[in-house]
C-alpha cells in the first residue's frame, strides 16, 4: 500500500511592511502608522501593504474616519494621497 500525503498548503508572500511588522499588531495599528507617515500613502500602497481589494482600503479609511482619526487627501501626480491630520494641527 502507498501512502498518500497531504498537499500543502502555500502561504501568500508577505509584503516588505507586513514582515516588518511585529506578530501582534492589528492591521488598524499598521494602517494608522502607513497613514501617518510625512509621505502619506496612497491606495495601492494600502494594498500591497495587507493584499486588499481598492475598496476595503478606502472602507479602512473610513473606518478610521468614523473613529474619530481627521483624514486629509490631496491629490498628487501618483494619485490620491491619504494622511492623518495630527490634533496639534487642528485648532
Amino acid at each position: 500500500m502507498t501512502q498518500e500525503t497531504a498537499p500543502q498548503r502555500l502561504k501568500p508572500p508577505a509584503s516588505a511592511f507586513a514582515k516588518a511588522q511585529v506578530a501582534n499588531t492589528t492591521r488598524p495599528v499598521q494602517l494608522r502608522k502607513l497613514l501617518t507617515r510625512k509621505s502619506g500613502a496612497t491606495i495601492v500602497q494600502i494594498q500591497r501593504a495587507f493584499g486588499w481589494q481598492p475598496h476595503t482600503a478606502r472602507a479602512a479609511i473610513s473606518g478610521l474616519r468614523k473613529l474619530g482619526e481627521i483624514i486629509e487627501r490631496s491629490e498628487t501626480p501618483r494619485g490620491p494621497v491619504y494622511r492623518i491630520v495630527p490634533t496639534e494641527a487642528v485648532t
